[in-house]
């Protein structure tokens, strides 16, 4: 037996997704139950799953049976056949094991320093007392950061333009339209998908520049960047990557780790600054040295505000799941963002409360999935984490903000949730100069 479903037509069914995907979740979760059958567009064979065992299950099934690769085929055009987000098997297995060193605990804390020098830079030109939205200043500063981590030190010039091209090709996959299959046609470059293409041809002329000039590099000339490591020689031929794999991975890394941790960032000023009691423990915190608390805040915010609403695996067997019998070639999506909001699995969800990340500082992976799990847990997850909590500290600790009283939508940015009004805020001045105190803004 299949689970039921809203019964309109896929087309309709894409646009409610596209149009408001956390009302579109709720709705069918209330309608249907927690495994709830969908139709997006062509995809006709699909279930949203948020019912958490079920969930784990999916993600920590044999990759063998719950393949992920197949679901994200729209990106291959872009990302090319050799990105972790479309490998499987004993290639992503290989690709992840010579990718994860770049982003081990140890050396990600050798990029804090660069990303808070980023970050002081971008604030000192900060509008005072007028409105204006964090997410633009965020965006600017990961895509910098991802850059030289990425990429390393290049000529002026090229990091000029693949920091500008990056979220440019990004605004241009805003659309809806851009990768979706039926659409992929350039037409001259004028479609959303051929302004796409024009965009990935000029990063990958860069990007395979790069590529030679650090194939050649002796190793004390070498950089910290990934990049570098991954054109290292090797010792054994299994740790070799051919250029066209490096620039696929080089590409997924820099959209990836661009767009969801700007996002991330957004999200967590706007949580923080509508919280008082938050923005003022969090302070206290960052003169003692210890950053229990600010870890709380962070996995309080991303759960819940999950950049990823969803994942997906495509069934290669029959699986029974949650009582349901799917064949195989289904497409099963556990959804993030309703396992994070369910009361059963976090009490009072609508609530932000850092504290329950202190009572309980390992959640289960079975239930906190902002980065996924299983096999395809985030290579760059702990980056990530760094990265928002390094800026968080920078910002807060420099900057007097208040949030907009307008209460802040989610809505789809891409393949993310994002705050509608961009986080809108207010400096009201740098601390240290005698400024106003702050004056708290509504919760939610």
């Amino acid at each position: 037996m299949l689970p039921s479903g809203p019964p309109s037509p896929g087309i309709w069914q894409m646009r409610q997704w596209f149009r408001d995907p956390v009302g579109f979740m709720e709705r069918n979760r209330e309608r249907h139950g927690s495994i709830f059958r969908v139709k997006l567009g062509s995809l006709k064979r699909c279930a949203f799953v948020a019912d958490p065992d079920a969930a784990w299950t999916v993600l920590s099934g044999d990759p063998s049976s719950y393949r992920m690769g197949p679901t994200n085929q729209i990106f291959r055009p872009v990302l090319g056949e050799n990105s972790l987000f479309l490998l499987d098997g004993e290639q992503h297995k290989h690709h992840r094991r010579l990718m994860t060193p770049a982003f081990h605990p140890r050396t990600v804390r050798g990029y804090g320093g660069l990303i808070e020098e980023i970050a002081a830079r971008e604030m000192a030109a900060w509008p005072t007392e007028q409105p204006f939205p964090l997410q633009q200043p965020m965006r600017r500063i990961t895509t910098e950061s991802i850059v030289r981590i990425v990429v390393g030190v290049c000529s002026p010039e090229r990091d000029s333009q693949i920091r500008r091209l990056v979220p440019e090709m990004l605004e241009i996959a805003e659309n809806p339209l851009a990768l979706m299959p039926q659409f992929q046609r350039e037409l001259g470059g004028r479609s959303p998908f051929g302004r796409v293409m024009n965009v990935t041809r000029q990063i990958d002329e860069i990007l395979f520049d790069e590529i030679g000039l650090r194939r050649n590099l002796r190793l004390d000339e070498r950089g910290a960047d990934v990049l570098s490591a991954l054109a290292a020689p090797k010792p054994h031929e299994d740790g070799f990557m051919t250029d066209r794999e490096i620039r696929d991975e080089l590409l997924t890394m820099l959209i990836a780790g661009h767009e969801t941790t700007a996002n991330a960032l957004a999200w967590s000023f706007e949580r923080i600054l509508r919280h008082p009691v938050v923005h003022d423990r969090l302070l206290a915190e960052f003169g003692s040295g210890d950053d229990g608390y600010l870890d709380a805040v962070v996995r309080e915010t991303l759960r819940q505000r999950p950049i990823l609403p969803i994942t997906a695996r495509r069934l290669t067997v029959d699986a029974e799941l949650g009582g349901f019998e799917f064949p195989r070639g289904w497409t099963l999506m556990p959804c993030i963002y309703l396992i994070h909001q369910d009361p059963e699995v976090f009490p009072e969800p609508d609530r932000f409360r850092p504290e329950r990340f202190l009572e309980d500082p390992k959640p289960s992976s079975r239930v906190w999935l902002p980065f996924g799990a299983g096999s395809r847990h985030c290579v760059g997850s702990h980056l990530a984490l760094m990265t928002i909590k390094s800026v968080i500290r920078v910002v807060l600790s420099r900057a007097v903000l208040e949030a907009d009283p307008e209460p802040e939508p989610i809505v789809r940015n891409n393949m993310t949730l994002a705050p509608g009004l961009g986080a809108t805020a207010v400096l009201r001045g740098r601390r240290g100069t005698g400024l106003r105190r702050r004056q708290p803004a509504p919760a939610r």
